[in-house]
């Protein structure tokens, strides 16, 4: 079996690099972990990475060893809402998990690029206002929990 990597965009090579140096994050993972949530929460689809423009590469080991791998398969089972797209049956040319993730780490790049990087201010500054607009915004309970309190919800989630 080929091994498999994640790809960074090439065009979001210099946005990756500044986050890891300037920003919270350690790791080039770290980076397109964080990138992939912010695509799927503000921006809501996938953006296509572009053709020919393949950046670097992160083995796929890297995100299963911190078991990151997890969060690739479940942005792929929410996007698709089928099951089928982690099964090894898939027809060629159908998305995969990977390329989910891929597209919506570049939706999310594409994002924080405008919302931290190109407004004036401080890069940690605008990301840690990204990330209280997240938690500003008010959570619909899951089904079947409507009627609790957000007091109850939050003793609920630890």
């Amino acid at each position: 079996m080929a091994e498999k990597f994640i790809t960074m965009p090439a065009d979001f090579e210099q946005l990756i690099d500044q986050l890891r140096e300037q920003g919270p994050f350690e790791t080039n993972k770290a980076v397109m972990n964080f990138a992939a949530a912010v695509g799927w929460y503000f921006v809501k689809k996938r953006e296509p990475r572009g053709k020919g423009t393949h950046g670097r590469e992160i083995r796929w080991n890297v995100f299963e060893g911190s078991n990151d791998d997890a969060f690739i398969h479940v942005l792929a089972l929410a996007e698709s809402e089928s099951i089928e797209i982690l099964g090894r049956d898939r027809q060629k040319g159908e998305d995969d998990p990977i390329k989910v993730f891929e597209e919506y780490a570049t939706a999310g790049l594409q994002y924080i690029q405008g919302k931290c990087v190109d407004v004036p201010g401080d890069l940690l500054d605008n990301l840690l206002d990204l990330i209280a607009e997240v938690n500003a915004r008010p959570v619909a309970p899951p089904p079947g929990l409507e009627g609790l309190t957000p007091e109850a919800l939050d003793f609920l989630a630890g």
